[in-house]
């Protein structure tokens, strides 16, 4: 069984359309339910300690918190304190019941540049997470790290997404070599890339996919 925390966000959301075509099961974890998924598919949970986590062999979290593109750059102490509270401590608690009751392969979003060293708040929560689910023993441990996101939002973007991804087309074609990582990409091929990472043509192992690479994590 695949367990996919977070299917309501935009990789999330993904993830759903790659696992059906596949035609492999799945429960899609959520806060509300979705109508692009039936009964089967979904269950909505107010309290995460209510769920059984036995069933897990192979386990997806595209979770965060919502925050505005200025926050990447700068948050208010509270803002940091919700951030912490969903992208790190909710994670972390996630992945170590998912290990306690069985899950073999975990694939989760993190974030280009994640590095527990950072000076940027978002970069080093997002790296000081990947090092905890790395001490943790996963047979399979996977981590995408995109840059901005492209594709259809819930929400209309704002200003300052819209300039981001429109520099990002005059950019992009000029970040190659190490610096291809930081391009935008579309949700849709990171949902794609975790899928093929977490199958059996990929052996144990630790993995990051960067832009629409899947490498050894070293």
């Amino acid at each position: 069984m695949n367990f996919l925390f977070g299917s309501t966000g935009l990789v999330g959301s993904f993830i759903v359309k790659e696992l059906k075509s596949k035609k492999e099961t799945f429960l899609a974890i959520n806060r509300k339910k979705v109508d692009y998924l039936s009964d089967d598919e979904q269950i909505v949970l107010k309290e995460i300690e209510n769920f059984n986590f036995s069933d897990a062999k192979k386990s997806y979290i595209s979770l965060g918190y919502p925050l505005k593109w200025n926050e990447l750059i700068f948050m208010t102490k509270n803002t940091k304190r919700l951030f912490y509270a969903v992208d790190f401590e909710l994670i972390l608690n996630l992945a170590k019941k998912l290990k306690k009751n069985g899950c073999n392969t975990l694939a989760v979003v993190s974030a280009v540049g994640a590095n527990k060293s950072s000076n940027n708040y978002y970069l080093s929560i997002k790296g000081k997470l990947e090092e905890e689910l790395l001490n943790m023993g996963f047979s399979k441990l996977i981590f995408a790290r995109p840059g901005h996101l492209l594709g259809k939002r819930e929400k209309p973007r704002d200003f300052g997404t819209f300039l981001i991804e429109l520099f990002g087309k005059i950019s992009d074609p000029f970040l190659i070599g190490k610096l291809k990582k930081f391009r935008n990409i579309q949700a849709k091929l990171v949902a794609e890339l975790l899928i093929k990472a977490s199958s059996e043509e990929f052996k144990d192992d630790a993995y990051v996919i960067e832009f629409n690479e899947i490498k050894k994590l070293t």
